[in-house]
């Protein structure tokens, strides 16, 4: 058995993969020259990022399968050059590309062995990655970056674990926030809703709204559509998502 093997978050890739291709084919040319929600990249931008991203996970996953280490990315300004360069391309290669990349990495990340997923692996524009974190970064790329097509898709179909986990991981990167908030996420049903403190100090703003509306906002996707603070105060400025 593979160090991934039981992982439940390759099902949700595997699925998530799915509709983030089937909506990268419904986009003629025009279409992949529209900007994203994820500016300046145009949606040729994005899909093309989603394609070197798979292949540079690729890459932290063949580490751990042949032990060699092979970084994520060459350095943050190839990163860089290879989505300008990838952008400009025809809907439908890059489309294409979106597909092949991803069946790759899936192929990779079955063969990881099972002693090999506290490896850890440099970025190449950052810290380093654990091989078994690799399912996570992936899943949170595919669907933050689907959002970012603007194309039908967007937090409210995205699967409870992204939104849960996606919320939780705002609150190191906007500890810087002006404001100390407290905010409370709602994930509907029986589920309990996601609390988050960002900010030190008091007193807290508390602010609220549905789990896919507050991780919009947070990670600059939205400017706070259906977020709402509790005293009416306009909501504050948050720091760049980066």
């Amino acid at each position: 058995m593979t160090g991934l093997a039981d992982d439940p978050l390759l099902d949700l890739l595997a699925e998530q993969t799915g509709l983030l291709v089937g909506t990268a084919r419904s986009l003629d040319d025009p279409a992949v020259r529209a900007a994203s929600l994820c500016p300046p990249w145009s949606r040729g931008h994005v899909l093309t990022h989603l394609a070197r991203n798979a292949d540079g996970l690729r890459n932290v996953a063949h580490s751990a399968v042949t032990g060699e280490l092979v970084p994520m990315y060459l350095s943050a300004a190839a990163r860089d050059a290879d989505v300008e360069a990838g952008a400009g391309r025809p809907a439908r290669e890059l489309a294409d590309d979106v597909e092949s990349s991803a069946e790759r990495l899936a192929a990779e990340l079955a063969q990881v062995p099972d002693d090999a997923l506290d490896v850890e692996v440099p970025s190449g524009r950052g810290p380093t990655i654990r091989v078994g974190n690799v399912p996570w970064v992936r899943l949170r790329e595919v669907v933050y970056h689907h959002v970012d097509l603007g194309a039908g898709y967007g937090f409210a179909d995205a699967p409870q674990e992204v939104l849960v986990t996606g919320l939780r991981e705002c609150v190191p990167r906007l500890m810087d926030v002006r404001t100390p908030l407290e905010v409370t996420a709602e994930l509907g049903g029986a589920a309990d809703p996601v609390v988050l403190r960002l900010g030190t100090g008091a007193p807290r703003l508390a602010v609220g709204g549905t789990a896919w509306d507050v991780l919009a906002w947070l990670t600059g996707r939205s400017r706070g559509a259906g977020v709402r603070t509790d005293s009416g105060a306009a909501l504050p400025t948050l720091p760049g998502w980066g």
